[in-house]
Order: structure tokens, then C-alpha cells, then sequence
């Protein structure tokens, strides 16, 4: 008992000053300028563009300021300040950071924005789906919606084994890329895509094997994320098979070390000139 009056005595005394007038005045131990802000709150109608998309950034604190960046740069006091909601009508990355006189500047928040895909024909999946996972079922990949960093939201199929697709355009197209999206969350087990394999065939038959040159930063601790795959197509095509690969043996700095990781994806959007 006696040591902890000595102890409270002791903080008291470090924490006080006197003033002028012998006046005792308690110092604060934690100066504002050394708390970071939360992260700005980013809320959109929809990360695909058919049209056009809003954005609304804001931080429930007064004097804040939101700088944003569309290049992938992080913002600073030179970027474009928001002001009011952002109309967005062309694919790309917005970024923002929360900045404040009296406080360390925010983490940045990053929204990418894709141009809506052209609509498919017969898509089908022709490899098991995990029943604790299924999304919508296999149109949950091409229902011109992106999911959130909540995977259970209903625009995520889930699996831990390899996916399979074909797809039918019916008619021959001039198909230029592929985007692939995906789901980082590794306090969840779920990680990215290990590995890509396309075949492509122009009379519906006979199938080639398209090179995809994918290679995906490795990663080293605890993250969570929306990841985009964006794979070059630049082909006639007619018909489309799709594998890809879940993580076949998660990190050793993980605590699910050497077993498989969840693969989550949500949209696949087929891009040509005309879309």
C-alpha cells in the first residue's frame, strides 16, 4: 500500500507545474499531436461504372481537412482538397487522407472504380463451389457487382480448391483484358490468387493456352484488402476457359502455416472497346 502512494505521489509530481502565481497545473501525458487520426470514411453507390458513381469522404471531426489523389499517389496539403461529393465516370483509383492541425495525418483509404464489362453470354462453372460460400452461385462473377471487405455480404464465392469457368460469347469479339477480382483477409484465412491459367478458342473447338505473366507481391504479415487482377487479353475470341488457383499452402508466419488458404472472388469483368 505504502509503495503505491509513493508511485501515486510520484505521477502527480512529474505530471504538475506551477504557474506564476504558485498555482499547481496539471499536464496532459497525451498531446494531441501525437494521436493519429481514424481513416477517412469512404462510402460509393458502386465501384462498377455504367454511368456514373458518387463518392462521399468524410471524418466525424471537426477542422478535419480530406485531401484525394486519382493518380495512386498519396495525397498530402497539395493534393485536391474534397470539398463535396465526387461524381466519378471513368475507371480509376481515388485515395484519401485525413489531415488535422492538432493530430498526426490519417492512414490513406483507396477506392478503384472499374468500367462495367460487357455482358456474357453463357458462363459457366464447371468445378464444385463450397456450400459455406456460394455468394449467388456462379453468377455471383458476372452480376456487374463488386463486393466489400465483408465477405459474407452475399458478392464473394468462397473456395479452397481450384475454380473452373468456361465461357461462351457466342460470336466472335475482340476481348482485350480481364479483370479478376479478389478478396485479401488473412486473420480469416483468406488470401490471394496463387495462379492464373487461360485458353482461348476462336472456333468454339480447338483451345490455345493464353501466357498470363501474373505475379503477385508476396505477403509478410496480416492484411486485408480488395485486390484487382488485370490480366492483357488482345485476342479474337469466341470461347474462354478460366482456371484459377486458390494459396496451396499458407505462410509459415501464419497460424494456419502449410495449410490451404480461402480464395474469395467477386467480379470478373470482360473488357472490349465497345464496353
Amino acid at each position: 500500500m505504502k509503495a503505491l502512494i509513493i508511485l501515486w505521489f510520484a505521477v502527480f509530481f512529474y505530471s504538475c507545474t506551477t504557474n506564476k502565481k504558485g498555482s499547481i497545473v496539471t499536464k496532459s501525458f497525451l498531446q494531441t499531436k501525437e494521436v493519429q487520426l481514424a481513416n477517412p470514411k469512404i462510402e460509393v453507390d458502386h465501384m462498377i461504372i455504367d454511368t456514373s458513381s458518387r463518392v462521399v469522404a468524410s471524418l466525424g471531426l471537426d477542422n478535419v481537412e480530406i485531401y484525394y489523389t486519382i493518380d495512386g499517389n498519396e495525397p498530402t496539403r497539395k493534393s485536391k482538397k474534397y470539398e463535396e461529393t465526387i461524381i466519378v465516370s471513368k475507371p480509376g483509383k481515388y485515395t484519401f487522407k485525413a489531415f488535422h492541425s492538432g493530430f498526426i495525418p490519417s492512414e490513406t483509404e483507396t477506392v478503384s472504380f472499374y468500367k462495367k464489362g460487357i455482358n456474357v453470354d453463357h458462363f459457366s462453372v464447371i468445378s464444385s463451389l463450397d456450400k459455406k460460400y456460394p455468394g449467388q452461385g456462379e453468377n455471383t462473377l458476372i452480376n456487374h457487382q463488386k463486393g466489400s471487405l465483408n465477405f459474407k455480404d452475399g458478392q464473394w464465392i468462397g473456395v479452397t480448391e481450384p475454380i473452373v469457368a468456361v465461357i461462351d460469347f457466342k460470336d466472335m469479339i475482340f476481348l482485350e483484358s480481364l479483370d479478376i477480382g479478389y478478396l485479401v483477409n488473412t486473420s480469416a484465412w483468406i488470401f490471394p490468387i496463387e495462379e492464373v491459367f487461360i485458353s482461348f478458342s476462336e472456333d468454339g473447338v480447338n483451345f490455345k493456352s493464353i501466357e498470363t505473366n501474373q505475379i503477385l507481391k508476396e505477403l509478410t504479415k496480416d492484411t486485408t484488402k480488395l485486390g484487382n487482377m488485370h490480366i492483357s487479353i488482345q485476342k479474337e475470341i469466341r470461347k474462354m476457359r478460366i482456371e484459377i488457383t486458390n494459396t496451396k499452402s499458407i505462410p509459415e508466419w501464419h497460424q494456419g502455416k502449410s495449410n490451404p488458404g480461402w480464395l474469395f472472388m467477386d467480379e470478373w469483368i470482360f473488357n472490349t472497346k465497345n464496353n
